[in-house]
């Protein structure tokens, strides 16, 4: 038999519940603050006891290393000559030095590996004669 009797609203007419246990939500809730706080106090009381442990120990301190509380240096600035006082001297100066080595002539670059320095449109000339090497034309 079909239950007919249902709680009756304000103006007589009966509704239906929506199905939602806020009491199940109102205790999820309360259990996962109380979780989450004693995790909180569990790793607080972990980290009290850590300190504790290493304040009692006095390691030396390594002969190279920094004094302790002390700042790390400042940075490693370009010393300023009569001849180049800025920046951009230093930089004409770097690039000089790198159009003379690709452009220079042929000198060892590792005499102990073999290894010879040729000016790039020379190396280039190779490349366009030999070739890349293809994958299986790698010698080991």
């Amino acid at each position: 038999m079909a239950d007919t009797k249902h709680p009756a609203t304000p103006g007589g007419i009966p509704v239906e519940g929506d199905g939602i246990s806020y009491s199940g939500i109102v205790w999820f809730i309360v259990i996962l603050t109380g979780i989450t706080l004693v995790c909180q106090l569990l790793m607080w009381g972990l980290f009290a006891a850590l300190k504790t442990r290493t304040d009692g120990q006095d390691f030396a301190r390594a002969p190279l290393a920094t004094p302790a509380l002390q700042p790390p240096p400042g940075p490693n600035l370009l010393a300023v000559a009569p001849d180049r006082p800025t920046e951009p001297g230093y930089l004409g100066e770097f690039r000089a030095t790198e159009e003379a080595i690709l452009h220079g002539p042929p000198a060892w670059a590792d005499q102990n590996a073999g290894t010879v320095r040729i000016p790039i449109d020379r190396a280039m000339e190779l490349l366009l004669e030999r070739g890349l090497p293809a994958r299986g034309d790698v010698k080991k």
